[in-house]
């Protein structure tokens, strides 16, 4: 008999829904619900599948945190990456991946990497990424020239909220798969430092990597860390997701408190939901969001205060993310303009 191999991407869903539902049988009971919410809106196919940056909406079009909705640029077999200098970055579990126009939902580069590509982010025709191997490379897609290839250590398994490269002037910095940021110096192709954030044997890779001006903020399951011109600080926690707006920093663990933090990382605030289990956040017009697994919108204030939760009409079971001042939940969208 034939054995049917689990593709990367669905086999990396599997493991994360597992791991998501034997935390333990405790769940979070709000002592007070003010509301139920309100708009929501039934969609003729739901979201698929979810990364940092957005969602596959059905077979053909995707979602994205940048764009919102995005109609029929999705190519067969493919699953969304990233949204990146007004393109969409797309790749299959065979190791292909193509960046496609949002104007005429065409692809203008394809090529086959040999691994299942896990992150990656465009900059005019330079194109970082980080591949399912914990190899990261920088490809040249006018020359169609591979620049920098590096293996890094090996991974079991990894966070499909995995974040991008990001793009710093003439530095590229490489969220690896191992729990590192790599710094690379762009025009010479060599890594300048290298930063370890943790070393966990599971669940280790990066899985928020943002940067305001001159501060980079980046976060792995168990650890915060911030890089500024002067120096480096670092934040235990037990992560489920990061904002990062303005100064602020908002850590989201899974215990259910939201940790206020400024750049420093330094404890602001700190609000306790007890056992909430977040599965999207977002901030949005001076407001935070936090969707709770048992079927709730948690609203506050970004000082943790004037709380509101609302019920939802049922569990979230099904892949959630907040884009573009949706809720996307399922075949659910939920407009957070009217709440």
């Amino acid at each position: 008999m034939k054995l049917q191999r689990l593709p990367f991407f669905a086999a990396l869903l599997s493991v994360m829904l597992l791991t998501g539902g034997c935390a333990g049988k405790t769940v979070y009971e709000p002592k007070k619900v003010d509301a139920e919410v309100k708009g929501v809106q039934k969609l003729d196919k739901g979201i698929r599948s979810v990364v940092r940056e957005g969602a596959v909406l059905d077979k053909k079009s995707v979602v994205t945190k940048k764009s919102g909705v995005i109609e029929n640029i999705l190519p067969s077999g493919f699953h969304f990456i990233n949204e990146s200098d007004g393109n969409i970055i797309v790749g299959n579990d065979d190791g292909k991946l193509e960046i496609i126009s949002k104007t005429t939902k065409k692809p203008i580069f394809s090529k086959d990497f040999g691994q299942p590509v896990v992150s990656a982010t465009q900059k005019g025709s330079l194109l970082a990424l980080v591949l399912a191997d914990n190899t990261i490379v920088l490809y040249d897609t006018r020359s169609d020239t591979e620049r920098y290839r590096e293996s890094l250590g090996k991974v079991i398994t990894i966070d499909a909220r995995a974040a991008n490269p990001v793009f710093i002037n003439d530095l590229i910095v490489f969220p690896t798969l191992d729990g590192r940021l790599l710094i690379m110096d762009s025009n010479k192709k060599i890594v300048l430092r290298d930063v370890a954030l943790s070393d966990k044997d599971l669940f280790n890779n990066v899985i928020f990597l943002e940067v305001h001006g001159n501060i980079l903020v980046a976060a792995t399951a168990s650890k915060v860390i911030v890089i500024t011109p002067k120096r480096i600080y670092t934040y235990s926690a037990d992560v489920k997701d990061i904002l990062y707006v303005g100064h602020d920093i908002y850590v989201f663990t899974k215990g259910g408190k939201i940790i206020h933090l400024n750049e420093q990382l330094q404890k602001v605030e700190e609000k306790d939901f007890e056992y909430a289990n977040f599965v999207a956040v977002a901030e949005m017009n001076g407001k935070l969001y936090g969707v709770e697994r048992q079927g709730y919108l948690i609203e506050m204030d970004r000082k943790l205060g004037n709380v509101t939760i609302k019920e939802l009409d049922d569990e979230v079971e099904k892949p959630s993310i907040i884009a573009k001042d949706v809720l996307y939940i399922g075949d659910k969208a939920i407009d957070l303009k009217v709440q």
